[in-house]
């Protein structure tokens, strides 16, 4: 993979960009992507788009390489959080809280949705308002379009 965009070197250096690494749960890949840091370099920013739904190690491994988090939480209530998910939120507050103690929450951007069926705007205020006070700055606030896909199909799109 490294070969695949090493190609684009140039442009990364002189835009301070990079890769980021999403799709599945990026973190537990968190050896592979230590590699890929290794090859890399520090010039490259290295970002992982993440739900924080893994265990701790996996964080550990990735805080020394990785430069940003993206984390998509869904929402901070855990009863919340367990129907849209069907898991509970405990493994995601516990990683967030160990983001912030090791310096990281500049580093961290996270998108709280607004899931139609599942949550509320009050929901998410009250989510942004815990994240808050844990020490969490950037958020990404935004409405999840659920029936999107089944709309195109019927529509022939």
């Amino acid at each position: 993979m490294y070969e695949e965009v090493k190609v684009d070197e140039l442009y990364f250096l002189a835009t301070g960009g990079g890769v980021t690494f999403g799709g599945g749960e990026p973190c537990l890949q968190s050896e592979f992507i230590g590699r890929f840091r290794e090859l890399c370099g520090k010039e490259w920013l290295l970002t992982v788009e993440t739900s924080l739904n893994v265990e701790q190690e996996h964080i550990e491994r990735l805080l020394p390489v990785v430069d940003r988090f993206i984390i998509d939480i869904k929402d901070m209530n855990p009863d919340i959080y367990k129907q849209y998910t069907g898991r509970d939120n405990e493994a995601v507050v516990c990683n967030l809280r160990l983001l912030v103690e090791r310096g990281r929450g500049e580093d961290m951007l996270v998108r709280v949705p607004l899931i139609p069926g599942y949550n509320t705007d009050k929901d998410r205020e009250k989510s942004c308002r815990q994240l808050e006070m844990m020490g969490i700055k950037y958020f990404d606030l935004f409405t999840y379009k659920i029936n999107s896909c089944y709309d195109a199909r019927e529509t022939n799109l």
